[in-house]
């Protein structure tokens, strides 16, 4: 099965994305990284956003700036830490109310299930150049 997919720019991710949820850090750290952890980035992004294990958990999608963030996080760290702020610099001004705490067990529920949803549906890798 084909999983959706998103294809974030490094420098989308460091401009316009992670600032949202102010991974500082993170954001200088993406315009370096290689084209596997961006693609990887991209797989987890899409997989967080729009799959159907994602939409069924979530009750819908969480959205695409914060499946980005979320997914660099996996991949540059190694790890499942929460984003910097708790919503996104646009979902503040706009007064969306913040995640419960039972949204934000659901959404790192999803986030353990994704290294294997996403390997499984992959090829053995991308291809070679």
């Amino acid at each position: 099965m084909q999983l959706p997919r998103m294809r974030p720019t490094r420098e989308q991710l460091a401009h316009n994305l992670l600032p949202q949820y102010e991974e500082a850090e993170l954001c200088a750290r993406v315009l370096t990284i290689s084209d596997a952890e961006l693609e990887r980035i991209g797989d987890l992004a899409g997989y967080y956003a729009w799959s159907r294990d994602a939409l069924e958990l979530l009750g819908g999608s969480m959205g695409g700036a914060r499946a980005a963030c979320l997914a660099a996080i996996d991949v540059l760290e190694g790890t499942h830490r929460a984003p910097h702020r708790k919503q996104s610099q646009q979902e503040w001004e706009w007064g969306v109310p913040e995640r419960s705490a039972a949204e934000l067990a659901r959404e790192h529920s999803l986030r353990l299930r994704a290294s294997a949803a996403v390997h499984s549906s992959c090829d053995a890798g991308p291809p070679n150049d």
